[in-house]
């Protein structure tokens, strides 16, 4: 479980995560946006962040950015 969040925490953070995916039209399973949300929720608590929409989509497209430039397209 992420620290300090809600389950509507989680949903909203989800619907944010799947809107930035859409955005650069990456289209992941359930089970991989579950774990593409938690792995950005638990950045942003890493850092100090909240769990805004603001933090969540700058986050959330950080990170779809370092994985556009993974080669090995591992991680999706």
């Amino acid at each position: 479980m992420i620290p300090y969040t809600t389950n509507d925490d989680i949903v909203r953070c989800k619907s944010i995560v799947e809107l930035e995916l859409k955005k650069n039209a990456i289209v992941v399973n359930p089970k991989k946006l579950d774990e593409l949300t938690i792995d950005i929720m638990n950045l942003v608590y890493a850092k100090g962040g909240s769990y805004s929409d603001k933090t969540i989509q700058q986050f959330a497209q950080a990170y779809i950015i370092r994985l556009l430039s993974d080669k090995s397209g591992e991680y999706l």
